[in-house]
């Protein structure tokens, strides 16, 4: 098959990568620009998508280890990250039990110190394995644990509309902020879109410094995703 593709295109290029990267470029700065209001939203609460850009721009990315929880979180920074450097994205298929993210970061901290690792969950998986943030702390696994709540499980309140309204089975609350420094690790809550990238740093600081950081970003309850074909924002 090798020989046959080589005699067809006779040693050379079909000459298509120039117009194909061209067409890839205008598809991605159209997709951006729907986008982009959703990326650097002033609103509060916070758009969990701007938390997710300024992440990614207040980071050095090649020196960091990145994964998403399950759910909502998963659909929000697939899309969006753009990882630089070879096994820097622990992306898992559709979806796993909900929590799974933070023991993959703290494995990823073991397998490489050197690098930023980071996970990025919502407030119902901290509910899952939340309390082993402690073991972060205690076994001195210096990670950055990326919260986003909005006190919901927004993405079934569609679908649990009477289970929600007679037992406020989508209702989540919880300050995980002051259970990371009851647990002996850095914690803010963010509420203000001008404090996520002050905030970003200083937890990147105290990882540096060998202290697990959370951050509880307190977000809306955000159920649009670029999925394609979807024909929301842009697919």
């Amino acid at each position: 098959l090798v020989a046959e593709v080589k005699d067809r295109l006779r040693g050379g290029p079909r000459g298509r990568a120039g117009a194909v990267i061209q067409e890839i470029k205008t598809l991605k700065t159209e997709w951006l620009s729907q986008w982009m209001p959703r990326l650097t939203s002033n609103a509060k609460p916070l758009s969990p998508y701007r938390v997710i850009w300024d992440l990614m721009h207040a980071v050095d990315v090649a020196n960091t280890i990145i994964t998403h929880d399950a759910g909502s979180p998963r659909d929000q920074i697939s899309p969006f990250w753009e990882p630089v450097a070879p096994l820097t994205y622990i992306g898992w298929g559709k979806t796993t039990q909900l929590g799974t993210g933070l023991g993959y970061a703290m494995g990823a901290k073991l397998a490489a110190p050197d690098k930023l690792c980071v996970n990025v969950w919502g407030d119902a998986a901290i509910g899952f394995t939340g309390m082993d943030f402690e073991t972060a702390v205690r076994e001195r696994i210096p990670i950055l644990s990326v919260l986003l709540n909005n006190f919901s499980m927004a993405i079934e309140l569609k679908v649990m509309k009477v289970a929600t309204e007679k037992y406020r089975s989508t209702d989540i609350s919880g300050h995980y902020a002051d259970m990371a420094r009851a647990f002996g690790g850095h914690g803010e809550r963010v509420t203000e879109p001008g404090e996520i990238i002050p905030a970003i740093k200083r937890a990147v600081r105290k990882t540096e410094e060998g202290v697990p950081a959370l951050l509880e970003f307190i977000t809306e309850k955000a159920v649009d995703f670029s999925i394609y074909g979807s024909g929301t924002g842009g697919g």
